[in-house]
């Protein structure tokens, strides 16, 4: 069983993270996937997954972009029909091996307790997405505003959960401003 991810708490003012995450700010894919590979960079998720579409830059850019910030990547391999004739690839994304061997390893659509863990999702939420009883009911989730990212929140563990992606939400806004907005809407 893989351990446990704890975020990691990162020095705001590292002029490295900033360089790293202009790099990112750099290529052309979908804002809430630069802003998931942004959140890994930072230390407060283990990976991350990026699809690549035909607008988006090509695969030598994105690689030598990842490469640049730091990251190991490899290609996904895609079972079953594929999801958009406009897909191009599809890369698993961490700062380590052995996580990134994980994310490249695992079905996300068979073992959710694992994915979660990867995704950097709380293990209340993950457990809440496994056992649907435990899921927060729609019509009493908190005020999300200025919340860019989700999950499932749990009935009992919602206030952590918020708080995580709250936190995820303020790190972008930081570092990533223009990403933030265009999430924000």
């Amino acid at each position: 069983m893989a351990k446990e991810f704890v975020p990691s708490s990162f020095d705001r003012e590292n002029a490295e993270y900033r360089r790293k995450i202009e790099i990112l700010n750099a290529v052309r894919i979908g804002p809430e996937q630069k802003a998931q590979i942004i959140l890994v960079v930072l230390g407060l998720k283990p990976a991350a997954e990026l699809a690549l579409y035909e607008d988006n830059d090509n695969v030598e850019t994105i690689e030598a972009a990842l490469r640049q910030a730091g990251l190991l990547f490899t290609k996904k391999e895609t079972d079953g029909p594929v999801k958009s004739k406009r897909l191009v690839c599809e890369y698993a994304i961490a700062y380590d091996a052995s996580t990134l061997e994980q994310l490249s390893l695992i079905d996300s659509k068979s073992d959710h307790a694992a994915y979660g863990r990867l995704m950097g999702y709380p293990p209340s939420a993950i457990d809440a997405f496994i056992d649907k009883e435990k899921l927060l009911p729609a019509d009493e989730y908190p005020d999300m505003a200025g919340v860019i990212f989700s999950f499932k929140l749990s009935k009992d563990g919602w206030q952590a959960e918020l708080a995580t992606l709250r936190q995820w939400s303020e790190a972008i806004k930081e570092f990533a401003p223009a990403v933030y907005q265009e999430l924000d809407k």
